[in-house]
Order: structure tokens, then sequence, then C-alpha cells
């Protein structure tokens, strides 16, 4: 019982944390791009983020139990690891992936305890990490050459239309994030009206209050967007996530969201993308699984 009320607190603590560090990977472009103030661009997001959980974080269930048994002491172990790396992330304001972090703890518990490791499910898992990123780059860039690098005569309708499509966008980038990385901390969690209850509210508080930092760095810092950079970038993010949503992969949204926001960026000869910022974010992404699985395996 004990172990159970300190996963449901490292549950709340641990959406508090995604919800204002991942903010970004949703409403960072749209931000950038001044479409909306923060506080708007806030609220959506977070709206988004609980619709995906409530109608779509079921949908998770098959990676909770490929890679973690259904034990709250190994829950709240790997919650309580994840807790503390994503901590130190936002401190140092980098959008780290939380799926990444959490999937690396849950196996290197089953290693510790020797406990049948899908490997098959892991395998196609780190495929989609490693396919994703390189997708998102690509088809941004061929998408913004090919459709958006062109003349317009009516630019400002053009304009008014593209704003529409990146609020849009942005909710359903909300709402994937919220299928997929809060759908998988459920479903580790036990997914139940309780554990969907606790997240709503942290995933409020999150958004409003700890997004400021992460969501200065990838939507002003890291590439300042123009409104077909951030159409582009939310809605190639959006649907690879949703793709792996559907077959249960986690992946997270900082990924996919940042690759995409780099391949618009390289599409421009006189723009330029600030590496140190993207380098920043793809060493989170190394770091983090492999934090989580040595921190994981010294349970």
């Amino acid at each position: 019982m004990i172990f159970l009320i300190i996963s449901l607190i490292l549950t709340f603590l641990l959406t508090l944390l995604v919800s204002g560090n991942n903010l970004s990977a949703a409403v960072g472009t749209l931000i950038g791009s001044r479409i909306v103030s923060r506080f708007y661009g806030t609220l959506i997001g977070s709206l988004g983020f609980f619709a995906g959980l409530a109608l779509e974080g079921r949908f998770l269930k098959g990676a909770a139990i490929s890679l973690i048994p259904h034990s709250y002491f190994y829950i709240s172990y790997a919650f309580l690891v994840s807790f503390i790396i994503f901590f130190l992330a936002t401190i140092g304001r980098a959008p780290l992936s939380l799926t990444m972090a959490l999937a690396g703890t849950a196996i290197g518990i089953d290693l510790r305890i020797d406990y049948s490791v899908n490997y098959n499910f892991v395998i196609l898992m780190i495929m989609f990490w490693i396919l994703a990123p390189v997708l998102s780059i690509i088809v941004s860039y061929i998408t913004e050459k090919s459709i958006f690098d062109r003349d317009y005569k009516n630019v400002w309708r053009v304009a008014a239309t593209l704003k529409i499509l990146i609020i849009i966008s942005s909710f359903l980038t909300a709402f994937t994030l919220g299928a997929n990385t809060l759908g998988f901390i459920a479903n580790v969690e036990g997914f139940n009206l309780i554990t969907v209850i606790i997240m709503a509210v942290a995933i409020f508080l999150g958004s409003f209050f700890l997004s400021r930092g992460v969501i200065k760095r990838v939507g002003e810092e890291m590439y300042l967007m123009r409104y077909s950079n951030a159409l582009v970038s939310l809605v190639v993010s959006s649907a690879l996530v949703e793709i792996a949503t559907i077959f249960s992969i986690p992946l997270s949204n900082t990924q996919t969201l940042t690759s995409s926001v780099f391949g618009v960026g390289i599409s421009y000869k006189f723009k330029g993308i600030y590496m140190k910022s993207f380098f920043i974010i793809i060493i989170t992404w190394i770091v983090s699984p492999l934090l989580g699985l040595l921190l994981g395996y010294l349970v």
C-alpha cells in the first residue's frame, strides 16, 4: 500500500515536470512565431495534453507491459529516477525525453531482477527513436522547400490561413504528446480514474508554472520561426508520434519536433539555426536513457 501511495505521488510530480518541460514540443513554435501570447499558447497545450491522455492514453498499455513488471516498488523506483533526471533537465532548460529516460530505467530494472525482457519490442522502440528524428528532418526539409518556399500573390490571406492551421496543429501536437508520453506514465502506474485525475491536475499546474524557460529555448532561441516553419514542424512531429502511439511505441515529441525545426531551418540559404541549443537537446536524448538504464540497474 505504501508503495502505491508513493507511486501516485511520483506520478503527480513527474507529470508536473513533463508538462512544464515538454510543453515546448507542442507550443514552442506557436509562441515563437508570435501567433499567440504565452498564456494562450500554454492553454492550448495543456488542453491538448489532457485530451490526448484521456482519449488515447490507453494505447501505451502494451509498452508498459513489455518494459516493466507491475510492481509498485519497481514502478516507484523507475518514476523516482525519471523524476530526478527530469528535474535536472528542467533546471538546465533542456527539453528532455521522458519516454527515453523512463524506458531506459525500466530496462535497467528488468536486467537487474532478471525480468523477462521483450527484446523484440525494445529493438523496435530504439529503431523508432533513431528513425523518427531522421524522418522529421528529411520530411520537413522537403516539405518546406517544395510547398512553402515560393511566392504567393495574396500574402496576407496565406498568412491568416497559416495562423489558423498552426493553432490547430499545436493542439494536435499536444494531443499526441498527451496520448504517448503521458499515456506511457499512466499505463506504467495503472490507467484508472484516480491516475487520470491526479495527472490532469499536474498537467495544468506544470504547463502554466514550469514551462517558461524551455519554451524560450525551443521557440525563440533555437530558431526564429516563420508561419510555414511552425506549421511544417508541428504537422510532421504530430504525425510521427501518432503513428508511434497507434503501435504502442513510446516516442517523444521533443525528438520529432526539434528535428522538424532543424529540417525547416536548413532549407534556407540565408537563415541560420542556433546549433548550440540543438546539440544540447541531442545530448539529452543520448544521456537520458543511458543514465536511466544505469540507475535502474542499481536498484
